[in-house]
């Protein structure tokens, strides 16, 4: 009798791509992850966005206005504005408000319209007069002057009233536009205690100087 064959028994290997790797499994639901953070990320970036570019119906100057004169209704239009804490713009549903009401200095066509540049008292106020401050070349910066800024008048030696009239601060109203030899004549309402100022101011012997602000 033969010896009984020992049939050798092999066990094959499972196939690399047969297996299941915890690790890419894991790193599967890592990118899902990813995906989604970036994806709301990405929203919440648009949302931000969206909301900074919201636009808001505010009153705005379809032409100059004077100043002091009152405001009718085809000074205004309706422009879209983007809401700024630091512009207090006024709003279109307050056009009525707005009418009527006396322009504190010359505006602009095409600015948005503040509360600041309007007032419910006559310009000049009472105990207050206004200047035509005539300015010939170097008489004031060069950068010219606006409406709201401060100003200092102050007598030239040309003046033969210099060493009586003590210079006089007030607000520029408006500025003209240069004439053929560069003279500016400008606006300026002062206090009517200083009203000396306006013989020199008017004959172009005072200096006229710009001031800080006041906050206005």
């Amino acid at each position: 009798m033969s010896a009984p064959e020992l049939i050798a028994t092999t066990t094959r290997p499972t196939p690399p791509h047969a297996r299941r790797s915890p690790m890419r499994h894991r790193r599967w639901w890592v990118a899902a992850g990813g995906v989604v953070i970036l994806a709301g990320s990405l929203a919440g970036v648009q949302a931000y966005v969206a909301a900074q570019n919201q636009t808001a119906p505010v009153l705005a100057l379809a032409r100059d206005v004077g100043w002091g004169r009152q405001l009718v209704d085809g000074d205004l239009v309706v422009a879209a504005a983007i809401p700024d804490e630091h512009v207090r713009t006024i709003d279109a549903g307050d056009r009525d408000h707005v009418l009527g009401r006396v322009a504190a200095y010359t505006l602009a066509a095409g600015t948005l319209l503040t509360q600041a540049e309007l007032t419910t008292e006559r310009v000049p106020a009472a105990g207050q007069m206004v200047v035509g401050v005539l300015l010939k070349p170097g008489g004031l910066p060069a950068q010219g002057v606006r409406p709201q800024d401060r100003v200092l008048l102050t007598p030239t030696s040309a003046s033969s009233t210099a060493q009586l009239t003590a210079p006089a601060s007030g607000i520029v109203l408006d500025s003209g536009s240069p004439t053929a030899d560069g003279s500016v004549v400008v606006d300026v309402v002062i206090d009517g205690a200083h009203n000396a100022i306006a013989v020199p101011a008017g004959a172009g012997q005072v200096v006229l100087s710009l001031l800080a602000s006041s906050g206005r």
